[in-house]
């Protein structure tokens, strides 16, 4: 017969010191019939018997007298090593391997990075910029800041911030071609697009209910938002651009914000990862620490791109 040993010993250092079987139960919230057998079985193990029992009274035996006192050291002990491995286990420590795009990387998660490892010098980070969508079990990452619409399935995705989007211009750009003033007249204009945006050729706007569809084209097409942004600081064309990337080109006025009477669907900054059980505490105080210093209304919008 296999027993749960520290169980055992649990139930019957419990029913030692509430003097019975029934106080034992209420105390550990078993039944008087569970405590009971788990302090039989216990004694079949031994091959002893721990306590003299009369219909009134409980009493230990020699044997029984012995083995509490030894039983209630390695509880004591069970619980030290209990309380010390759940103190270690919530303290964020070790290699935290994160992966983000390079236009979110560069001008906002190293900041971050480097803010959170003062806050917990027991983390390493070891974080790489792709702008490719990489397999976060394949290839061994713990995190991924994404920006999109929505999460693939399987993933568990915590929002961190809204990435609203701006169509914008520069100024020069502008003078030399006019600024549309509906949607429709995109089509007359030099607009680049991002290479990862699965409506890379079809930007939506909204306004009052009204929903227009507009097939865009231009003469620079990238995988990069921020080789389309220089593009159109220095006068190339239009760009459909998450605020979180163009924010500072427009506090400064190097871009013009068009169609501001027009809404896109925002795109969301979420935090990516595997699996939600048991989850490191250096993932968990990552993604928390995110979400503070982002969200929910992040400092990229303050004052600039929202009307």
């Amino acid at each position: 017969m296999t027993i749960d040993i520290v169980a055992s010993m649990r139930v019957f250092a419990a029913v030692v010191d509430a003097g019975s079987f029934a106080g034992a139960a209420d105390k550990l919230d078993l039944s008087r019939g569970m405590a009971t057998r788990y302090v039989a079985q216990l004694e079949a193990h031994l091959g002893v018997r721990l306590l003299n029992r009369t219909t009134r009274k409980l009493s230990l035996t020699e044997a029984g007298t012995d083995y509490y006192q030894r039983a209630t050291q390695v509880l004591a002990m069970v619980e030290e090593a209990e309380t010390s491995v759940a103190q270690e286990a919530s303290i964020p420590r070790g290699t935290l391997r994160v992966t983000s795009s390079q236009a979110f990387g560069v001008r906002h998660l190293g900041w971050a990075i480097a803010e959170y490892l003062q806050r917990y010098p027991g983390v390493q980070i070891d974080v790489t910029l792709n702008d490719r969508v990489v397999d976060l079990v394949e290839e061994g990452f713990d995190l991924a800041v994404r920006v999109g619409a929505r999460i693939e399935p399987g993933l568990v995705a915590r929002k961190l911030a809204p990435a609203r989007m701006v169509a914008c211009a520069s100024p020069g750009y502008l003078k030399k071609h006019g600024a549309p003033k509906s949607p429709e007249e995109l089509d007359k204009h030099n607009c680049l697009s991002y290479a990862y945006w699965s409506l890379q050729n079809e930007w939506q706007f909204r306004r009052k209910g009204v929903e227009r569809k507009v097939r865009i084209s231009g003469n620079l097409r990238g995988n990069n938002g921020d080789i389309l942004s220089t593009a159109a600081i220095e006068g190339l064309g239009v760009i459909l651009h998450p605020s979180f990337l163009v924010y500072e080109a427009l506090r400064e006025k190097k871009l013009v914000r068009i169609l501001s009477d027009w809404k896109v669907d925002d795109l969301t900054v979420f935090a990516v990862y595997p699996n939600r059980k048991f989850l490191p505490p250096k993932v968990r105080s990552f993604i928390d620490f995110l979400t503070e210093r982002f969200g929910p209304e992040p400092y990229w919008d303050f004052g600039s791109t929202q009307t």
